[in-house]
């Protein structure tokens, strides 16, 4: 999940917004989500804003998930997309947390668009009394051809919200304050899944800084603060009181790279035996997508198409 040193700097650096007079102010319309960065204590803490109500459910419809699930995946979105919020270019960040007690798996990736999409199963599940977890939390930022960086952490009996706060101290070396919730109805629908991120940044020659005593004291309030408090005070431009310095507003939105195109190259990678046996047994395919619940059906006709692509294919190889 790491950050280069240079978008540090040019974070602090950056110059004040144009036209702006008095506190900055986050835009917290209706909206599938929402994500927001900016500096506060004098461009010496950065922050991380999210609120996803809308992805959430949006994964809780595509995945018919019950109401203790639907809370665990909107927790997993919100930490992913804090986790996102650095990437850049065709970068993304995946999360992957394999839960033993409660028993669950949960993945998500979230791209430097602010495209997201989530799957959790099962779709019903027991949570323990305190909201512990136990399991492993994985943590992968990769572009189109490689991995960037892979982590992993034991959860522990953590929360979500203490297992991401452990997560990224222990990966970035840095300090930093989390705080997470998501309120539901009564049916489980997801009214607010907020997150807010606070990292101290570190001391650099001419540029502002705090020491971690002062970062602790100055922001312990939001600990105490519900998520979705939190939110309606930043969309006043206040962060535990203080004024912020707005960088910039991202739409989150649900993306999955599912299509059709991609679904029947899926299928031609079986190879001509295996379509051949599809073709007979089933006379056509249908295969849904692991994360949008999509179905996409490849008729006979198609199939046959397919499998004289191979034909053709390894006539063309035979002759050269």
């Amino acid at each position: 999940m790491g950050t280069d040193d240079t978008t540090k700097t040019a974070d602090r650096t950056a110059p004040e917004t144009e036209g702006a007079t008095g506190p900055e102010k986050v835009d917290a319309g209706p909206r599938p989500g929402s994500l927001h960065r900016g500096l506060v204590a004098g461009r010496a803490v950065r922050f991380l804003a999210v609120e996803l109500a809308g992805l959430a459910n949006t994964t809780r419809e595509r995945h018919g998930l019950g109401p203790a699930a639907t809370a665990l995946a909107a927790e997993g979105l919100v930490a992913a997309t804090l986790m996102s919020a650095w990437v850049k270019g065709r970068e993304r960040i995946t999360l992957q947390i394999q839960g033993e007690s409660p028993r669950f798996a949960f993945l998500a990736d979230v791209d430097a668009e602010g495209g997201a999409r989530a799957r959790m199963t099962p779709a019903r599940i027991k949570p323990s009394a305190d909201g512990g977890l136990q399991g492993l939390l994985y943590a992968i930022r990769a572009d189109v051809k490689k991995e960037v960086y892979r982590g992993v952490s034991a959860l522990e009996g953590r929360t979500m919200e203490d297992a991401l706060t452990h997560h990224i101290r222990g990966s970035e070396q840095m300090d930093a304050m989390l705080r997470m919730g998501v309120v539901q109805d009564e049916t489980g629908r997801v009214k607010s899944a907020a997150g807010l991120l606070l990292e101290r940044l570190p001391s650099e020659p001419g540029l502002p800084s705090i020491d971690s005593e002062t970062f602790a004291h100055r922001f312990a309030a939001i600990r105490e603060q519900p998520a979705q408090d939190l939110m309606i005070a930043l969309a006043f431009g206040k962060i535990a009181g203080e004024e912020i310095e707005l960088l910039e507003n991202r739409d989150l939105h649900w993306r999955c790279a599912c299509s059709q195109e991609r679904i029947e190259a899926v299928l031609y990678n079986l190879g001509p035996a295996e379509l051949a046996n599809i073709l007979e047994e089933q006379g056509q395919a249908e295969v849904s997508c692991n994360f949008c619940n999509l179905a996409y059906a490849v008729d006979g006709p198609r199939l046959q198409q397919l499998i004289a692509l191979h034909a053709a294919a390894g006539q063309d190889g035979a002759e050269a």
